[in-house]
C-alpha cells in the first residue's frame, strides 16, 4: 500500500510538472538609516534584513507570488499577490500581514499578524514609457491592542525609455506607526529619486545610477522634544548580471553624501549613512512549461 501511495504521489508530480514555472528571489539587505523606538539613530553597526519571494505562472496572463520581507528600517511583512497582465497593463492585489512588529513592552499584548491589503498597477509601453502605482497598508482589526504596529509601503513612479537607458522618477515611502493610548510614535522614510538603468540588447550586464533625496521622520506627538526630521542627499547604484534567462545576480546600494536636520539640531548626523542589498533571482521550469 505504501509503495502504491508513493507511486501515486510521483505520478501526480510528473503529471502536473509541466505547469510549473517558478521564479524565486532571495535578497539580503543592510541599513543604518533606522530610528530606534526612542527616536535615536542606530549605532554605527548596521541592521540586517532579508527579502524572499516565490512566484508561479498560473496561466498565460496570471502570476501568483508570495513574499516575506524583514526590513531593517520598517519591520516584517508577509504578502501574497495575484498579478493579471495584458500587453501594456498589469493589475495586482492580495493580502498582507505585518508579523511580530508589536512594541515589545511587557504591558502590551503581542500581535502575531496585523492584517492588510496590497494593490497596484503598472502601465508599460515597451521602448516608450512606463508608470506604476503600488501600496500595501494595514487594516485595524477588532482585536487592536496597545503596542500594535501598522506598516504601510507606497510607490509612485513614471519612466521614459531613452536609447539604451531607462530613466525613472519615483517616490517611495515606508511608514511604521505605533498605536497606543499612552503614546504616539510614527517612523517614516520617504525617497524622492531619479533612477537610471543602462542596458544593451544581448549583453549580460545592466548598470544603474541613482540620485535620491531621502527624508526620515520620527514623530512622537505635537511639540515633543524627540521629534526629528532628517534630510539626506544620496548617491547610489547597482549592477545586475544575467548570464542566462533563468539566472539574475544583483547588487545595489546608496550612500549619503550629505545629511542634515530639517528641524531642531540633532545629534549623530556626522556618521556615514548607507543601505545595501545583494540577491539572486532563479527561474525554474520543466520542459513543457509555458513561458
Amino acid at each position: 500500500m505504501k509503495k502504491k501511495s508513493t507511486l501515486l504521489s510521483i505520478f501526480i508530480i510528473l503529471a502536473f510538472s509541466p505547469l510549473f514555472a517558478i521564479e524565486t528571489m532571495v535578497c539580503a539587505t543592510a541599513s543604518n538609516f533606522a530610528f530606534t523606538p526612542t527616536g535615536d539613530f542606530e549605532s554605527n553597526k548596521p541592521r540586517y534584513g532579508t527579502n524572499v519571494s516565490v512566484g508561479d505562472q498560473l496561466q498565460d496572463n496570471l502570476v501568483g507570488a508570495v513574499s516575506f520581507e524583514s526590513s531593517p528600517v520598517n519591520g516584517n511583512l508577509l504578502a501574497a499577490r495575484a498579478k493579471w497582465s495584458t500587453s501594456f497593463l498589469e493589475i495586482s492585489a492580495g493580502p498582507s500581514f505585518g508579523m511580530l512588529n508589536s512594541s515589545g513592552s511587557s504591558k502590551d499584548i503581542p500581535v502575531l499578524f496585523q492584517p492588510g491589503v496590497g494593490i497596484g498597477f503598472t502601465i508599460s509601453m515597451p521602448g516608450i514609457i512606463t508608470a506604476e502605482a503600488d501600496t500595501v497598508f494595514a487594516i485595524p482589526s477588532a482585536t487592536a491592542s496597545a503596542g500594535q504596529v501598522y506598516l504601510q509601503k507606497s510607490r509612485l513612479a513614471a519612466g521614459v525609455f531613452l536609447p539604451h537607458v531607462l530613466c525613472t522618477l519615483a517616490v517611495d515611502q515606508q511608514t511604521n506607526s505605533l498605536d497606543s493610548p499612552t503614546e504616539i510614535r510614527i517612523r517614516s522614510m520617504t525617497d524622492y529619486g531619479l533612477y537610471t538603468e543602462a542596458y544593451k540588447k544581448g549583453a549580460p550586464f545592466r548598470a544603474s545610477i541613482n540620485f535620491i533625496y531621502r527624508v526620515s521622520d520620527y514623530y512622537a506627538g505635537v511639540d515633543n522634544a524627540v521629534n526629528k526630521k532628517i534630510g539626506n542627499l544620496l548617491l547610489g547604484g547597482g549592477l545586475t548580471w544575467a548570464p542566462q534567462n533563468d539566472l539574475n545576480v544583483f547588487i545595489s546600494g546608496n550612500g549619503a553624501l550629505y545629511t542634515f536636520s530639517l528641524g531642531e539640531k540633532a545629534d549623530g548626523l556626522d556618521k556615514f549613512f548607507f543601505d545595501a542589498k545583494v540577491g539572486v533571482i532563479i527561474r525554474t521550469s520543466s520542459a513543457g512549461s509555458k513561458k
